[in-house]
């Protein structure tokens, strides 16, 4: 009498089969679930901009461009462990609109003076491709 030991050939064969489709369904989900983590990222950095830009036009009644300017100063911090891009973590989150932009990057443009026109600030959020807008939002002065 043999007794049976172990698994025979085709039963792993049809275990690896089972495991590879499962890998094809799976894999997708996860690669795309880090750019979506990115975005998100990039979305909550333009919140952040925009709570800040309208603290500035609200209490220090700037005008939109130095709002934005300051607010890039804010929001980066200092240059060794500011903000950084989540698609390009060596380059800084937050720009002034007059830079060049990269993957994950908020550019901040103000424009207006309290003398003149509303100052706003347009904050835009770029994707993983710097030339695509993922959001945007503009702020606007507070009437007195």
């Amino acid at each position: 009498m043999r007794k049976n030991r172990g698994f025979t050939l085709l039963e792993l064969l049809i275990v690896v089969v089972i495991l590879g489709v499962l890998a094809l369904i799976a894999a997708p989900t996860l690669l795309n679930a880090a750019d979506k983590a990115k975005e998100g990222a990039v979305k909550a950095n333009v919140s952040a901009a925009a709570s800040t830009c309208t603290t500035r036009l609200a209490i220090n009644e700037e005008d939109g461009s130095t709002a934005a300017s300051n607010a890039v100063t804010d929001l980066n911090g200092d240059t060794t462990s500011g903000a950084k891009s989540p698609f390009a973590p060596t380059a800084a989150a937050f720009l002034a609109a007059t830079a060049a932009t990269s993957a994950g990057q908020t550019t901040l443009a103000g424009s207006g003076t309290s003398t003149t026109t509303t100052p706003l600030v347009d904050i835009t959020g770029w994707g993983k491709v710097a030339t695509t807008a993922l959001v945007k939002k503009t702020i606007k002065a507070p009437v007195n």
